[in-house]
């Protein structure tokens, strides 16, 4: 039975791997695309397009099954979401038509993911609310993680960045909350790729109705984006359960 369920594991491992190596190979054929193309408005359906059938792919092979949910169409949203694992970008944008980013800069590095990255994601830094209001009043989502990384572990977050709750303030967007459910860990903070486990893992999205911020001018951003913060917490912590 133990070494039943080792090779199960291992073999999910290989296949985890195999799937990882053909998405590093898209990002890789699509860079010229992105260079060529180079707006988040044309560049994100492309790369959308490409994320699905790994999505797909994922799922036939039983290393994960989706469970979407309740989550509907969303627009012009700042959509602030926990983020247990690797693939949580991947599995928003497939699921979350016309919705970019907001990435680090470190990840400009990474060879397979410099043009998506580029092209479809917004700055994570001061000039954010600038690039992003352009795309949250044209009807586009802006998907901001407020953990700044990845989560401990499925079942806990870690404390929030303000950044979702500022670049809501500032944009006086509507903040839709998205709670990302697992029933293990893989893709996690610190786990490798082929470390799958040998049971199906179920990502389940729970999603709330967007609210509309507006910022009070009588009081200063520092504490409306506290309190906004502490609020997205509660919420998504709420959906995730």
């Amino acid at each position: 039975m133990v070494k039943a369920q080792s090779f199960k594991a291992l073999f999910r491992g290989a296949v985890s791997m195999a799937l990882f190596a053909l998405y590093g190979l898209g990002g890789l054929l699509i860079s010229p695309i992105m260079t060529v193309l180079r707006s988040p408005r044309l560049c994100q359906p492309v790369v959308r397009a490409v994320w699905r059938p790994l999505v797909w792919l994922f799922q036939i092979t039983r290393l994960i099954r989706v469970d979407r949910g309740n989550l509907g169409e969303m627009r012009g949203c700042v959509i602030a979401a926990n983020h247990p694992s690797l693939i949580d970008v991947v599995l928003v944008s497939v699921l979350v038509p016309r919705t970019l980013f907001v990435a680090k800069h470190a990840l400009l590095k990474n060879p397979f993911m410099s043009a998506i990255v580029r092209n479809t994601s917004l700055p994570d830094d001061e000039g954010l609310p600038e690039a992003a209001a352009p795309y949250l009043a044209d009807g586009w989502n802006v998907l901001v993680f407020p953990e700044g990384t990845r989560s401990p572990s499925p079942w806990e977050m870690r404390e929030f960045h303000r950044g979702a709750a500022q670049l809501a303030l500032r944009c006086g967007a509507k903040v839709a909350c998205i709670g990302i459910k697992m029933t293990d860990a893989i893709l996690g903070k610190h786990q490798r790729p082929w470390q799958m486990g040998k049971d199906t893992v179920v990502y389940s999205f729970r999603a709330d109705a967007p609210v509309l911020v507006e910022r009070d001018a009588k009081r200063g951003l520092r504490p409306q984006a506290a309190e906004l913060t502490q609020s997205l917490f509660g919420r998504i912590n709420s959906l995730r359960q």
